[in-house]
């Protein structure tokens, strides 16, 4: 033990360093989304109305309680959470995942 004690401690170091940074990469959010913001232009002789109207997308940021793997939420949508992970998802999916108690957490 006494040999092996500089190698014990480098290695803990090295373990506690990993930790840190995969709690650190929790809080930056993974994309599961596809959609960007959506521009409507005002109709052909319309003169009321100054610019385009912004619809903002349909996402909300979360994180989930637990992990969940292949969860099926629409036809061929097939998504995988991880415990702790903040994820940017369309709206439908926060909420079925809300309303089955797996959100920990909106953002």
């Amino acid at each position: 033990m006494e040999q092996h004690k500089e190698e014990l401690i480098a290695r803990q170091e090295e373990v506690s360093l990993r930790n840190a940074m995969s709690t650190a990469s929790l809080d930056v959010p993974v994309d599961l989304t596809s959609a960007e913001a959506v521009s409507v232009a005002p109709a052909e002789g319309d003169d009321d109305v100054a610019a385009p109207v912004q619809i903002a997308p349909d996402f909300a940021t979360i994180r989930v309680a637990c992990d969940l793997e292949h969860v099926t939420i629409g036809q061929g949508n097939v998504y995988e959470f991880r415990e702790g992970q903040v994820y940017k998802v369309p709206m439908n999916v926060a909420l079925h995942l809300h309303n089955l108690g797996y959100v920990w957490q909106w953002l």
